[in-house]
C-alpha cells in the first residue's frame, strides 16, 4: 500500500512538472521614432502581430511550438531573431537606424546581440554589386574569407547556449553555400552578360551538401534558402541551355523530381506559384502538376483563387482599365490611349528593382519614339508620398505618361491585374486586350523582340 502510495505520489509529480512547462516566450521593447502600427513575427509556422503603443512600447505572449530562428518586423524594417521557450526577451531600436540600433536585454539577449550585430555587418561589410562581378576565384576567395570574419564574430561572442551556437555554425555554412549558388545569376545580371556560365569546380565546393533533407527544411530558416536557390540555379541553367523553355513548369519539374511529396514541396512550390504562377499559355498545365503533388489544404486554396484570377489575365483577354492622376495634371485613363499598343510599368519610389529598369526604359522609349505605342509608368506609392512621386519624375526626369494611383496596393489596376510584387510590367494591345499580363522588363532584350513583332 505504501508503495502504491509512492508511485501514486511520484506520478502526479511528473504530471504537475509536465503541466509547468512553459511552451511560450514573452517579448517586449520600445521603438523610437516609430511609425508603424504592429511589430511582428514569423517564422516556423507561426506568425503573430503585437501592437505597438503611442509611446513606441510593445510587449507580448508569443505561443511558439518551436525553438529557432524567427524574423522580426517593424514596418518595412525586418531582422532575424532567436527564440527560445519558456524565456523573456527585450527589443530597444530607433525606427529610422534599425540595424544600427536594435540592442536586446533578457535570456537571450547575447545570442540575437551576435545575431543584429551579423546581421549589420551583412548590410555594411558587402558591397553585393561588386562582390557577385568578380571573376569566379575571386569571389570564391572573399566569400570565404567574409565567412571566417563571421565564424570569427560567433567565437568573439563567446555564448555559452550551445544549442544556438551549433544551430548557427550550420547556418553559416548554409548561407555560405547559398551565395555560391547564386553566383552565375547574379554574376549575369550586375556584369550585364546572360550568357555567363559557372565553371563545374566552383560546384565542388558544395559537394558535402545534400537538397533533399527534409528534416533539415523543416529545422533550419538557412537550409530552405539554400534548397530554393539550388532548385533555382538548376532552372536557370535548363534556361540558358534552351530559352524556349517556360521557367515556371521547369521550377514545378525540377523541384517534383527531386522532393518527394510533403512539406518541403509543398513549401517551395507553393512560394514559388505566388509570384510564379503566369497568365500565359503555361498556366493550366502549371496549376495541374501542382495539384498532383497533393498540397495542403490551405495553401491549395490559395493558389486556387490565384489560379482563378489569372484565367481572366490570359492573352486576348479584355484588360483590366486605369483612370489615374497625371503628373502633368488632370487624369489619364486606358480608354483615352485606345488605338495604340500601351507598355505599362506599374512601380514605387521606395522600390530598389524599379529604379534599377529606369534608364532601360528611358533606352525603350526612346527607341520607338513615334511608333504605335505609349509608355505608362503607374505608381503605387502611398498618398503619403505624393510629394516624393512628384520630386522624382521631375529631378530623374521620366519620360512617358506617368501616372499614380489612387489606392496604392489596394487601387483596383494593381489588384485585378494580381499584382503581388514590383516591377510589374503589361502590354495592352490598340483594342484594350491583354498581349502580356507579364511582359519582359526593359532590361530584358525579349521584349524588344516582342514589340518588333508587334509594331
Amino acid at each position: 500500500m505504501k508503495k502504491l502510495l509512492l508511485l501514486t505520489i511520484i506520478l502526479a509529480f511528473i504530471a504537475c512538472n509536465e503541466e509547468e512547462k512553459i511552451t511560450y516566450v514573452i517579448l517586449n521593447g520600445s521603438i523610437e521614432n516609430n511609425e508603424a502600427e504592429n511589430a511582428m513575427i514569423r517564422g516556423n509556422g507561426f506568425e503573430k502581430k503585437i501592437p505597438i503603443s503611442e509611446t513606441g512600447t510593445f510587449s507580448d505572449t508569443l505561443s511558439i511550438s518551436k525553438d529557432g530562428y524567427y524574423q522580426f518586423f517593424v514596418g518595412r524594417e525586418r531582422t532575424g531573431i532567436y527564440l527560445e521557450q519558456g524565456t523573456t526577451l527585450s527589443a530597444f531600436v530607433n525606427a529610422k537606424e534599425f540595424d544600427e540600433t536594435i540592442k536586446y536585454e533578457g535570456e537571450l539577449a547575447s545570442e540575437n546581440n551576435y545575431l543584429a550585430a551579423k546581421y549589420l555587418n551583412n548590410e555594411t561589410s558587402i558591397d553585393y554589386p561588386e562582390l557577385f562581378a568578380n571573376d569566379e576565384s575571386t569571389f570564391v576567395s572573399e566569400l570565404k574569407n567574409y565567412n571566417s570574419q563571421l565564424e570569427g564574430l560567433l567565437a568573439e561572442n563567446k555564448i555559452v547556449n550551445e544549442t544556438f551556437n551549433s544551430l548557427e555554425k550550420q547556418e553559416l555554412k548554409y548561407e555560405l553555400a547559398s551565395l555560391l549558388e547564386n553566383f552565375q545569376e547574379y554574376h549575369q545580371y550586375f556584369t550585364k552578360t546572360p550568357d555567363f556560365k559557372a565553371s563545374e569546380n566552383l560546384y565542388k565546393e558544395l559537394k558535402d551538401i545534400t537538397y533533399n533533407d527534409t528534416i533539415a527544411f523543416r529545422n533550419s530558416n538557412g537550409y530552405q534558402d539554400l534548397v530554393g536557390t539550388h532548385f533555382s540555379r538548376l532552372v536557370n541553367d535548363a534556361l540558358l541551355e534552351n530559352d524556349s523553355l517556360s521557367k515556371t513548369l521547369t521550377y514545378l519539374n525540377v523541384v517534383n523530381k527531386n522532393l518527394p511529396n510533403g512539406y518541403a514541396k509543398n513549401s517551395l512550390l507553393t512560394q514559388f506559384l505566388k509570384y510564379g504562377l503566369a497568365p500565359d499559355k503555361h498556366l493550366e498545365e502549371a496549376f495541374s502538376i501542382y495539384k498532383s503533388t497533393s498540397p495542403n489544404q490551405e495553401d491549395l486554396e490559395g493558389i486556387t483563387e490565384q489560379y482563378t484570377i489569372l484565367q481572366k489575365l490570359t492573352p486576348g483577354k479584355a484588360s483590366p482599365t486605369f483612370d489615374y492622376e497625371n503628373h502633368k495634371g488632370g487624369k489619364t485613363s486606358l480608354n483615352d490611349l485606345a488605338g495604340k499598343y500601351v507598355y505599362v510599368d506599374v512601380w514605387a519610389t521606395w522600390c530598389g528593382p524599379c529604379i534599377r529598369e529606369i534608364p532601360s526604359l528611358k533606352e525603350v522609349e526612346a527607341d520607338y519614339h513615334g511608333k504605335n505605342i505609349e509608355f505608362v509608368s503607374l505608381s503605387i506609392d502611398a498618398a503619403k508620398d505624393h510629394g516624393k512621386w512628384k520630386s522624382m519624375v521631375t529631378t530623374k526626369e521620366l519620360g512617358g505618361i506617368q501616372l499614380m494611383a489612387d489606392k496604392d496596393w489596394k487601387s483596383s489596376f494593381p489588384v485585378e491585374y494580381n499584382i503581388l510584387g514590383i516591377p510589374r510590367f503589361i502590354l495592352i494591345d490598340p483594342e484594350g486586350n491583354i498581349v502580356s499580363a507579364d511582359a519582359p522588363r526593359p532590361s530584358d532584350p525579349k521584349l524588344r523582340d516582342l514589340l518588333n513583332d508587334l509594331i
